[in-house]
């Protein structure tokens, strides 16, 4: 039976497959849109009246779903300091812990607060399409959501 440190690895890449590929869609469909909006616009003088709102939508949603492989990866930017000034050991892996602990804090605190900026714009429309304005919103609680699960999963590994 496979140990808790296997699940969790598997786990993660399921996480990280799945948000790569709804990332990879959402920028495709972005890119697509854009084409077709610039087309219309300068070959055929008309242009879409969704042409700002989806690919916005889509242009947050993929941001904030790429941000789920990052934390899984390991490839958010970082400074690297702590490797030029620490000696590999105990302290510098308390640093990353307790890096680690400050980003699923923050994570735990845009979950909350995005939810709650989510509930107060969702009654709200958008002006060309009518959609909830909360359904760019709920792009951060759910993001936020999966990103402190990566983190715990990340950590749980090591």
């Amino acid at each position: 039976m496979p140990d808790a440190s296997t699940r969790s690895t598997r786990l993660a890449r399921a996480i990280d497959v799945a948000a790569t590929s709804v990332g990879a869609c959402a920028v495709a469909c972005f890119t697509g849109l854009i084409v077709y909006v610039v087309v219309c616009r300068y070959a055929f003088s008309f242009t879409p009246r969704w042409s700002e709102e989806i690919p916005r939508l889509l242009l947050v949603w993929a941001t904030f779903i790429g941000g789920i492989s990052a934390f899984i990866r390991g490839t958010h930017l970082s400074a690297g300091l702590t490797d030029l000034l620490f000696k590999p050991g105990r302290f510098r892996v308390a640093l990353r812990r307790l890096a680690s602990l400050c980003s699923a804090v923050f994570m735990a605190v845009l979950l909350w607060t995005g939810w709650k900026m989510t509930v107060l714009t969702w009654g709200h429309e958008t002006t060309a399409l009518s959609w909830p304005v909360g359904l760019t919103y709920l792009a951060l609680p759910v993001s936020a959501a999966f990103s402190l699960l990566a983190i715990l999963l990340v950590e749980w590994r090591k």
